[in-house]
């Protein structure tokens, strides 16, 4: 799509305010070396990617296209600079699996029994929780798949921003999402409303729950590695 110096000046001011939006809704203390300026730099790049190859027989508003791509660039260079180590993603994949299994016996496990099936702390633990919130924010190629082999995005489904090339797909999924989510504490569910939905970003949430960052984003992680673990049966029906 052709767009001339003063179009693209007009587009970038008009996009600015959703770009920062995103710089600062992406942003995690665990990568905290990237700075929201870089951040909104990548989503500028991506806008200006968008419209040289927007294509209007896609039949998808050029608006959304934008966006889309703009969110995209602002994780993708979150991804490029990987922060986790492998000993800490082991540590994450075992509490995640710690927890399928003493769910699986039938009741939902306190934090105490998953910390103490590890032989880890608390302490120890809601580290692993804040970094399954900014490891799920990096891990756009961590799926669950369908029955038909469909790979399917968690944080694109708990996004209220539809993802227009699954929008019929999502409607069943959204239907399992929000059982999952009913299952939630309440300030769990709190938090994953205000994320999600009204689109606050985690320092906006700590302020109005009169928490810290870092618990926020410890609630957010345990939140999400509950609604993961509940989906993983439910998606693979659809």
């Amino acid at each position: 799509m052709y767009c001339s110096e003063e179009d693209k000046e007009r587009i970038i001011k008009q996009f600015l305010p959703k770009i920062k939006h995103y710089a600062i809704r992406y942003h995690h203390p665990v990568y905290s070396f990237l700075e929201v300026e870089d951040l909104i730099s990548a989503g500028i790049k991506g806008l200006l990617e968008a419209l040289n190859k927007y294509n209007p027989a896609l039949n998808v508003p050029l608006g959304a296209f934008i966006d889309y791509r703009i969110r995209g660039a602002i994780l993708d260079e979150i991804r490029s600079v990987d922060v986790f180590s492998k000993e800490f993603r082991r540590k994450v994949e075992s509490v995640k699996k710690a927890y399928k299994d003493l769910k699986n016996s039938g009741y939902e496990p306190s934090d105490e029994e998953i910390a103490n099936s590890l032989n880890i702390s608390i302490e120890q633990l809601q580290e692993v929780y804040q970094g399954i919130t900014a490891s799920d924010i990096l891990s756009l190629d961590e799926h669950i798949l369908s029955k038909e082999g469909d790979k399917l995005n968690i944080l694109d489904i708990l996004s209220d921003e539809k993802n227009f090339f699954e929008e019929i797909k999502n409607k069943e999924i959204y239907k399992k999402l929000s059982l999952a989510i009913d299952s939630l504490s309440e300030k769990e569910k709190l938090i994953v409303n205000l994320y999600y939905y009204e689109e606050l970003n985690m320092r906006e949430i700590s302020e109005i729950l009169g928490v810290s960052l870092s618990r926020v984003s410890q609630l957010h992680g345990k939140a999400l590695l509950k609604i993961k673990n509940l989906l993983e049966k439910e998606i693979k029906d659809i």
